[in-house]
Order: structure tokens, then C-alpha cells, then sequence
């Protein structure tokens, strides 16, 4: 069985074919003498083909989400695309990480366990740039650490942008996205074994003339009670099962509004007064309303005028009976 070779790979081999320094017999002449290679099962493919593809179309929803948010946030012209979803040891991620970098420790029940969310730095300094009103473009210290400062502010914003994680999974599974921690290295971050298999999604991030990476790591561990989710069909079955449950829209806005609760209440004419009389008030002094005695009241819903009514009591507790609606041609000629 071939081993999967990165794109670097196949170009290096490639300019070797077309230069001549390999010799593309040399395969078949080893596969015909029957020559047997050792394979190491431990490397089988842990993630399915299937599995794969939903974990692309779910994070392909989380980047349309993330642009929207990133543009109106920091007032600038981002994209986010997602490059692909590739199966990794979670040694070969963590090694292939910068010096410098951001990692975002976030929890997603159901999922089991925390992922993995690193920032390249390059991208983390121009979100904070755009925030404290710099530019997006030029040249940034790309080796030098995070001040606390700036850490600080970009946990605020990992923290606003986590809940569309909770979007971006609805169709597989409801998750409830929640960030526990950062980290600025990889050795502290470490979130299952470095033999343990991960799938890592990589986003390509343009902010203004700045373009990175995000790369979303996902342990096998956290996604193997949600695995029979991770189908194509399913979301586009629920999808389409949704759509038709969600046809009588008239009803439905009915019901929920029928059982929105809303403030109401019951108030006298305004009494003018200033804040020297404000002030000045203590305990036994009397207000004079500027409200008859016979005159109904103005019952109020939320901050709107909706009904007059008569103040009474009943069961020796005070109470209003409503007498008259409101309407809105009656607001327009007072």
C-alpha cells in the first residue's frame, strides 16, 4: 500500500522525474521481484472519506460565518476559505508548529475532550492591529511574542466569535463551544498523545493585504461519539426534514409570540419636576400628580400606549379595569 505523500512531495518528485534524476522504472522492476515492504498498520486511516467531507462542509459554513463577522468587527474587506482537511499524529501538527504562535484551547460538547484552534501570528497581529484603529497591510514582527495586552484583547475576541462554532455544527450535532484557554506554546497545549490521530482543517484568513492560516486540529478521540453523524446525507436529509417541518411559519411565529412575556403597566399623567425638588425629597413628603381624580390611567405595554383603564381595588390589593384600547390614529391626533 502506497503511503499518502503531502503536495510538497509529489512536486519534489515530479521536478525529479522531469529532470532525470529518478528512474521511473525502478518501482516496477522492485514491484516484479516480488520484493514484500513492511506496513505499519498503526497508520491506517483513522477518519473516513465521508467523514472527511462533512468535516469540510461543516467548517466551509464556519468561514462564511467567520468572514461576516471579521468584516464587521474590524471595519475591513476579509475572506476566509477553507484549503482542506487532512489526517495527521498529532506529533506531526505539533511539530510543524512556528515558534510563535496562537493556540486557542476550546471545548465543544458533546465532543469528548478539548480541539485545537491555532492562529498564525500574522493574522492574530493584523485583527489586533485593525482593533486598536492601525492598518491592516505592512511589515509586523512576526518572531517577537504577544504582549498581555494583546492577548487580552484577542481572547475577547475568541470569545465572541466561539459561539459560531455552535452554527456552523447545528446541522450534525448541537454543540456548545466555549473557550478555556490560550496558549503561545505548543508544549503547554499538548491535548491528547503525541500518537493520537488528528484531522486538522486549514483556513486560508485575508484580512485587508494580510492572508494566513487557521488551522482547526480535531482529535479522533473527540469525534468518535459523534462518527455516525459525520455523513453528508444526514445533513442534507435534516436539512430538507427541517425545511418542511418549518413550513407553517404563520403558526409557528404565532405560538412563540402568544407566549413571550411582556412588561405592563400602569401609570399616572407625567408630574414636571427638577432635580433641585428631587433632590430634596425625604421621607413624608407629599407629590402633587398632575392627574385627576375620575381620570383613567394609561396602561402601558412595554413602552407603548395601549389601553386606558380605572384604578380600583380588589382582594385589598390595588388593580386597574381596562376600559378603552388605544389605537394608533388616537396616538397620531394627540
Amino acid at each position: 500500500m502506497a503511503d499518502v505523500l503531502s503536495q510538497n512531495e509529489i512536486d519534489a518528485l515530479l521536478n525529479a522525474i522531469s529532470t532525470g534524476e529518478m528512474d521511473v522504472d525502478a518501482p516496477a522492476e522492485q514491484q516484479a521481484s516480488g520484493q514484500a515492504r513492511s506496513y505499519d498498520f498503526r497508520t491506517a486511516n483513522r477518519f473516513s472519506k465521508e467523514q472527511i467531507r462533512t468535516m469540510a462542509l461543516v467548517y466551509e459554513n464556519f468561514s462564511r460565518l467567520f468572514a461576516t463577522y471579521l468584516s464587521g468587527t474590524l471595519r475591513s474587506m476579509c475572506e476566509v476559505s477553507v484549503i482542506g482537511v487532512e489526517e495527521l499524529k498529532y506529533h506531526e501538527f505539533a511539530n510543524a508548529l512556528p515558534p510563535t504562535v496562537l493556540l486557542s484551547i476550546i471545548s465543544m460538547p458533546p465532543l469528548v475532550g478539548p480541539t485545537l484552534m491555532e492562529i498564525s501570528s500574522g493574522v492574530a497581529y493584523a485583527m489586533i492591529s485593525r482593533l486598536l484603529g492601525g492598518g491592516s497591510g505592512g511589515s509586523l514582527e512576526s518572531n517577537r511574542g504577544f504582549t498581555e495586552i494583546e492577548l487580552t484583547l484577542f481572547e475577547r475576541i475568541t470569545r465572541q466569535f466561539i459561539g459560531l462554532f455552535n452554527e456552523a455544527w447545528v446541522k450534525v450535532i448541537p454543540v456548545r463551544a466555549s473557550l478555556d484557554r490560550l496558549e503561545t506554546s505548543a508544549q503547554f497545549a499538548q491535548i491528547v498523545a503525541m500518537g493520537e490521530t488528528v484531522a486538522v482543517v486549514s483556513l486560508n484568513v485575508r484580512i485587508g493585504e494580510t492572508e494566513g492560516l487557521i488551522n482547526c486540529c480535531l482529535p479522533h478521540l473527540a469525534i468518535e461519539p459523534i462518527a455516525k453523524q459525520l455523513n453528508t446525507k444526514l445533513i442534507f436529509h435534516s436539512g430538507s426534514e427541517n425545511y418542511r417541518e418549518r413550513l407553517p411559519v404563520k403558526d409557528n411565529i404565532q405560538k412563540k409570540i402568544q407566549g413571550m412575556p411582556l412588561p405592563l403597566t400602569a401609570a399616572f399623567r407625567d408630574t414636571p419636576a427638577t432635580v433641585r425638588d428631587i433632590m430634596s425629597l425625604q421621607a413624608g413628603d407629599v407629590l402633587q400628580l398632575e392627574h385627576r381624580v375620575g381620570e383613567p390611567l394609561t396602561v402601558k405595554v412595554g413602552h407603548i400606549d395601549k389601553f386606558r383603564a380605572a384604578l380600583g381595588v380588589r382582594d385589598n390589593k390595588y388593580a386597574v379595569m381596562i376600559s378603552e384600547l388605544i389605537r394608533e390614529e388616537d396616538l397620531d391626533n394627540e
